[in-house]
């Protein structure tokens, strides 16, 4: 799901300004939804929406109100779950891991990794996780396992395979969402850095959506949609009365 900014304008008028009300409740129980699908869903970040009101002037000198909507991801931790499983991984601090997708590299906080049949890491659709700018093979040829140090290095039979890349953004609100928790760094967003975030495996980092928090929300959505129609049936009242009573002939 993408989210942007933007303007909106509209003049502050009647059902118009009732319209305006409700396309923005519909905007915040699009993200609130989105982020009660995903409260279990591993690494996921939640989405945020705000607007904020502008006055413009149009061309003939009106006066106008615009919403400039804005939207953000909140990339506060979620809980880390001890899972045992030695593929999965949590940053523990700021930090995305680095795979390769179909079109260049993605960003995830979703570290729950699996080996495919050629003994790459890779995540759950299958994209290579990258090490120093490459994919990891973990092939354990000794049968003692693999084991991953909190800087990132990987151990079989102590012996170094292998890094994690794990970096960072300098202004990581310039991410984009592609989808299936992945992120995709434009210019904006700066040059990904090595962050020095720890590595833990065996766990899994959950959602850090409140779902509490997002029920209440819904609820208050709704409110505010039933007295959006009752504005809009008041002013179809007024509409109505002013056709057949105050157009009548005296």
């Amino acid at each position: 799901m993408d989210f942007y900014s933007g303007l909106h304008p509209y003049s502050r008028l009647g059902a118009m300004e009732a319209l305006e009300g409700a396309r923005i409740l519909e905007r915040k129980l699009e993200v609130t939804s989105n982020n009660l699908a995903n409260a279990k869903t591993t690494g996921f970040k939640a989405a945020k929406v705000t607007f904020h009101e502008y006055l413009l002037t149009e061309q003939d000198g009106t006066p106008r109100t615009a919403k400039g909507e804005q939207g953000w991801a909140d990339f506060s931790a979620g809980s880390l779950r001890k899972s045992d499983n030695p593929y999965d991984m949590a940053i523990d601090g700021p930090g995305f891991f680095v795979v390769q997708g179909p079109n260049g590299p993605l960003y995830t906080r979703a570290g729950n990794f699996t080996l495919d049949d050629n003994y790459q890491l890779v995540t759950q659709d299958g994209y290579p996780v990258l090490g120093g700018g490459a994919p990891i093979t973990l092939e354990d040829t000794t049968g003692h396992g693999v084991w991953l140090s909190e800087d990132g290095h990987f151990f079989i039979d102590d012996t170094i395979a292998s890094q994690i890349d794990v970096v960072r953004f300098d202004n990581p609100q310039a991410l984009k969402r592609m989808g299936n928790n992945y992120f995709e760094a434009p210019q904006e967003a700066g040059a990904p850095t090595p962050s020095d975030s720890p590595v833990k495996q065996g766990y899994i980092e959950m959602s850090n959506v409140n779902s509490v928090m997002e029920m209440v929300h819904l609820i208050d959505l709704n409110r505010g949609y039933e007295a959006q129609q009752k504005s809009l049936q008041a002013i179809d009242g007024l509409d109505d009365k002013a056709v057949n009573d105050l157009g009548k002939a005296g």
